[in-house]
């Protein structure tokens, strides 16, 4: 494993330790060849976690230290982080097989960044308020001369388990991590089994900062037995959780019977609306999808709906693009696209092209295996053309380099197309008039709407609505989804003799 990560122990209640179960393979995509071995915690590792988050908790050794050093301490948690920027990029390109092109910059760079950024806006806000009472209410007492207190305090929400995906290992880690750590949480993070050496480097960055015994663990597993065991432990108080809407609905039944705080981030089928004036820039909007690690993300912009009258010249757009987008080992500079993260993955994603075909779709571009590619989950970026807006490939997420379009007469149905899902993730309007945009945005039911362009960093929110999950990460919104609202009356005691 030169120049990787050393990521063989776990990490529990301030220890590095072994892994109980037999390890597991990391494979990676770009070969299908196992680089590297994770430790793999058991039950009773997963039982151990929790309870040392508890007790660490409960004894308020990390939710009592002032906020100012909660974030001098997780500034620290970057600073080694930011000594091994360079193997952490190395490590997450052979976990995921993001081209090395982007991956510096979107896997680690700007999750490192957010770190940062995330516990310094937690410090600007207040610790604090008043609620609005109108004046009157301030006043107590027959005579009305007591004065009455009534604020909101913030604080931290308990015990999280973070579950983290596979795709940007690092990036929704340390949403979680460092939003729950900052609030004065103990967390458990439990990351991907496809990709969960990099998310280790969190635990050696702790041990290094001087975080307390508890308030922070790291254990991998094969399967989702200790996941389910987060999910459903009564001393676990919330569950911050990025995957699939199908495993986020199994989630959220587990947790219901202990009433637990949900932070789903799930699944998503995006559009980029394209109001007339902007057809030109169609070519540019698939690219992004394909080059953003192969459509691995789950807010990438996957249907894309067009003026019928553009409808061709989009097209072939489209067809030019995922033909000229070079596909390959992804530690090659030169390759935009690299493969999908498994063969499981590769097998679902044609499988839904199939299925769409079946259904009416059709294939204008890619969707097989890269001619010279035996090895490696690789796949030609495809395009398909739908008029149907019930075809499986405008309805279900294929989070891989595809993308589907199709044709509106007017806006009214552009915007009735795009609201035709289950998800409401994300999604763009493309105009040369900002205010036309705006004014389609605004008719579009999702948790983030981009007009033109892009704003994603550590002070926005990012969330869905519908089936695409319930709160927010990153921004105002998101940090305080690990702090509850504590109401505190004070008043003068009165006289009861």
């Amino acid at each position: 494993m030169a120049d990787l990560l050393d990521a063989a122990q776990l990490y529990l209640d301030g220890r590095f330790a072994d892994g109980r179960d037999p390890g597991f393979a990391v494979e990676d995509p770009a070969t299908e060849e196992d680089f590297a071995h994770a430790p793999a915690a058991d039950a009773a590792q997963f039982d151990a976690a929790v309870a040392a988050a508890r007790r660490s908790f409960d004894a308020g050794v990390w939710a009592s230290v002032p906020l100012a050093e909660r974030v001098r301490l997780l500034a620290a948690m970057v600073d080694v982080l930011d000594g091994v920027r360079d193997d952490l990029v190395r490590t997450v390109i052979r976990e995921t097989g993001t081209p090395v092109r982007i991956a510096g910059l979107l896997q680690v760079d700007m999750a490192l960044q957010q770190a940062r950024q995330l516990p310094a806006l937690l410090a600007t806000l207040p610790e604090w308020e008043h609620n609005e009472l109108p004046l009157d209410g301030h006043i107590a007492g027959p005579a009305g001369h007591d004065v009455l207190m009534s604020i909101r305090r913030y604080e931290p929400c308990g015990v999280v388990a973070a579950i983290t995906p596979y795709n940007f290992p690092l990036q929704p880690a340390v949403w979680k991590v460092f939003s729950a750590l900052a609030a004065g949480c103990s967390v458990i993070l439990r990351p991907s089994p496809l990709a969960p050496l990099s998310v280790l480097a969190l635990g050696a960055a702790a041990d290094r900062a001087g975080l307390p015994p508890g308030v922070l663990n790291i254990l991998p597993e094969p399967g989702s037995a200790g996941a389910e065991l987060l999910t459903s432990d009564p001393r676990v108080d919330c569950v911050s959780f990025t995957g699939s809407t199908a495993v986020g609905r199994r989630i959220a039944a587990q947790a219901a019977p202990t009433v637990k705080r949900l932070v789903l981030e799930l699944g998503g089928k995006s559009v980029q609306l394209y109001l007339p004036d902007a057809v030109r820039n169609v070519g540019a909007g698939v690219a992004a999808v394909f080059g953003a690690h192969a459509g691995q993300a789950c807010s990438s912009q996957s249907r894309v709906l067009v003026p019928a009258e553009a409808f061709d010249d989009a097209v072939a757009q489209a067809t030019a693009v995922a033909r000229a987008m070079p596909v390959g080992d992804p530690q090659d500079p030169a390759t935009a696209v690299g493969p999908v993260v498994s063969a499981a993955q590769h097998a679902r994603i044609t499988g839904l092209i199939a299925d769409a075909v079946d259904a009416g779709a059709r294939l204008v571009a890619g969707g097989v295996r890269p001619a010279g590619l035996a090895r490696g989950h690789y796949l030609e970026p495809a395009v398909l053309t739908v008029d149907d807006n019930a075809n499986p490939i405008a309805q279900r997420e294929a989070f891989g380099p595809v993308v589907s379009i199709q044709a509106y007469r007017d806006l009214d149905e552009a915007v009735a197309i795009a609201n035709d899902s289950e998800y409401g993730l994300s999604g763009g309007v493309y105009s040369a008039d900002v205010r036309a945009g705006l004014a389609v945005a605004r008719r579009i039911r999702s948790g983030t709407v981009l007009v033109n362009r892009p704003a994603a960093n550590a002070y926005t929110p990012m969330g869905g609505i519908k089936q695409s999950g319930i709160g927010r990460e990153r921004g105002v919104a998101g940090l305080r989804e690990y702090q509850e609202v504590q109401h505190l009356v004070l008043g003068p005691l009165e006289d009861l003799r």
